[in-house]
């Protein structure tokens, strides 16, 4: 198929969703090392030169898939959640804890965000990730301020900060695979997940604890 030149907004977000998606399916399957634009190229019908039109760099691809994941966690996570019901600490940490599990991409991304990523994107497109999650963390404050509706604005603020921090620190830190491929691997994939849960689930519990009794752990 011959490359067209997009002549509209419509047609070059169409383009731009399409080297997304083929760079997650790369992803996906190959991990992290496993895309290049070469590969990118193979998954869609443009060429190299046709895709840098888009992005410079594939870490700039990542990026967005970063946000993207981000996006879709917190929608999900909100949706788990319904109004007006009475949760327990266990329980609202199991869900959040599971809802990130279904969303491990997300943690793998990040984990290069400052070790691999940072190194070749412009100032612009970190800005721009930052603001697209700082954004997306609005509509995921509603829904804490409804499971704790004592806690004050700053104290959600600091509990969505803290829950990031703990997640991207200790998954990265549990796996040391970036593609799993056969039964033993996936064994051992599962048990990560598994033991991720576990800590997670002690870490978020403690603090969304603090959270619901006021307690500011910064001052004790």
């Amino acid at each position: 198929m011959s490359f067209k030149r997009a002549r509209s907004e419509e047609q070059v977000q169409n383009r731009i969703d399409e080297i997304i998606s083929a760079t997650s399916e790369l992803y996906d399957s190959y991990g992290y090392d496993g895309v290049s634009f070469s590969k990118i190229s193979e998954h869609t019908n443009f060429s190299r030169p046709n895709i840098y039109k888009y992005f410079k760099t594939k870490e700039e691809i990542f990026l967005v898939i970063l946000g993207n994941d981000y996006k879709s966690f917190v929608s999900e996570l909100i949706d788990s959640f319904k109004i007006n019901k009475i949760y327990s600490l266990y329980d609202i940490t199991e869900i959040w804890a599971d809802t990130l599990i279904r969303h491990k991409r997300l943690m793998e991304i990040h984990a290069l965000l400052h070790t691999i990523l940072k190194k070749n994107v412009s100032d612009e497109a970190l800005f721009k990730l930052r603001k697209d999650m700082s954004n997306t963390q609005i509509p995921l404050a509603r829904i804490v301020s409804q499971l704790f509706p004592n806690a004050t604005e700053d104290e959600i603020s600091d509990f969505i900060r803290d829950q990031l921090v703990f997640a991207f620190g200790i998954y990265p830190m549990l796996n040391n695979k970036d593609v799993q491929t056969d039964i033993n691997e996936l064994k051992e994939q599962n048990k990560t997940i598994q033991k991720f849960k576990t800590v997670y689930m002690s870490c978020l519990y403690k603090i969304m604890y603090c959270l619901k009794n006021s307690i500011d752990i910064k001052n004790n």
